[in-house]
């Protein structure tokens, strides 16, 4: 009797049983560990340039490493359809690791270092879309959106985490203290994965229909999520240096810009989850076209703390939302391949944004590419917010 009315409270909290609420709570706690390695990649336009790389080889290291992470993505549910959701999620964590604590030994050669760049972009490609997957099969649909977003709030706020303690490794002791000190809280999270159920099947064990992700329905969200992604790689690849170029300390944006994301996913979401995707990631563009704008003219960490704080809020609605509309109205076993095709489009946006972007830097600063992607900010915001209602 007493095991019965745990599970109906865990039910009415919005998850399947009681053992699900804890299976929710460690994968919070192994998105923030995972995510708070692959977040050491902020530190690596830096660290490229200190290895001797000129700006366009650094743009292709950061750029390139798009195609694996767009490939396992896509892959993803086929993946883990065929090995299973948590063996999947195990390797892709350690490839994170491996790829990106490697570059303590392949960081000085251009064609070294992008083959350990390759190595963590599948892992990166592959972590999110099966992550998201167990977590959404732990949920039932009451408080589906706002419980998804709590989740999700590990990504981004493990840049409030990373960014800092890389720096201060970096200055203290050198770039392959940093590297290596970056595979830690990925080893973490390898080990907190044994304590959790198999997750569901995939759709198919031997492939993925992914024309299913491309129906009409799903064309705006993935095209905002992809401008979302295009927003957030430009503050994890080039922003960093910026702010160290005007003598700033990352803290004083990557603070700010985490806190603003936990307020909005923690507590304005519990209160604006009944209003349209659209809508909400209409307002998420505005905050950050302001943000950026504050960017562009910050003299000291004031200013470049209102920006953080403008960006994390922003931020804090682009992929929970997008992931929780294209996931309106489908069963767990219809969801993965429009989870894919979302995800793929979020990392196209973050990992392919920073190429082009290098030569606007190359040419024309920092601050002509943060000018654009204001302007993109607000474009993408006007066109949402003309839609209203979710497609």
């Amino acid at each position: 009797m007493t095991s019965v009315s745990v599970d109906e409270k865990a039910r009415s909290a919005g998850f399947i049983d009681a053992i699900a609420r804890r299976e929710f709570i460690l994968c919070w706690i192994i998105g923030l560990t995972c995510s708070t390695t692959q977040n050491y990649s902020a530190l690596l336009a830096i660290v490229f340039r200190q290895s001797g790389h000129d700006l366009p080889n650094v743009g292709l290291l950061l750029s390139l490493f798009a195609i694996p992470a767009l490939v396992g993505t896509l892959l993803s549910a086929t993946i883990a359809g065929r090995f299973g959701i948590l063996p999947t999620v195990r390797a892709a964590i350690a490839l994170t690791a491996i790829g990106l604590g490697s570059l303590a030994i392949t960081r000085g050669d251009f064609a070294s270092a992008l083959a350990s760049r390759l190595v963590q972009g599948v892992g990166v490609g592959l972590f999110l879309p099966v992550t998201m997957l167990y977590v959404q099969s732990r949920l039932t649909r009451e408080r589906f959106l706002y419980l998804v977003t709590i989740f999700t709030a590990t990504i981004p706020l493990a840049s409030a985490i990373a960014p800092p303690l890389g720096e201060w490794a970096l200055a203290n002791f050198g770039p392959t203290a940093l590297l290596v000190e970056s595979m830690f809280p990925a080893a973490i999270a390898l080990l907190l994965t044994f304590f959790m159920r198999p997750g569901p099947k995939s759709e198919k064990a031997g492939g993925l229909d992914l024309a299913g992700g491309f129906k009409r329905r799903f064309l705006l969200p993935c095209v905002a999520v992809m401008m979302g992604g295009a927003l957030y790689g430009y503050v994890v690849s080039y922003l960093p240096a910026d702010l160290q170029s005007r003598g700033i300390p990352l803290a004083a944006f990557f603070l700010p810009s985490t806190s603003a994301l936990l307020i909005g996913r923690f507590g304005a979401m519990r209160r604006l989850q009944h209003l349209s995707p659209p809508v909400l990631i209409a307002g998420g563009m505005a905050m950050s076209a302001v943000g950026y704008a504050f960017i562009t003219v910050a003299p000291n960490s004031f200013v470049a703390a209102i920006a953080g704080f403008l960006l994390g809020g922003g931020n804090s609605v682009m992929w929970p939302v997008a992931s929780a509309w294209v996931s309106q109205g489908l069963g767990p076993s219809e969801r993965g391949a429009p989870q894919a095709v979302a995800s793929t489009a979020f990392y196209f946006g973050i990992y392919v944004a920073p190429l082009p972007l290098t030569y606007v830097i190359a040419q024309s600063g920092f601050v002509a590419a943060e000018i654009l992607l204001a302007i993109v900010a607000l474009v993408m915001g006007a066109v949402l917010f003309a839609r209203r209602t979710p497609a």
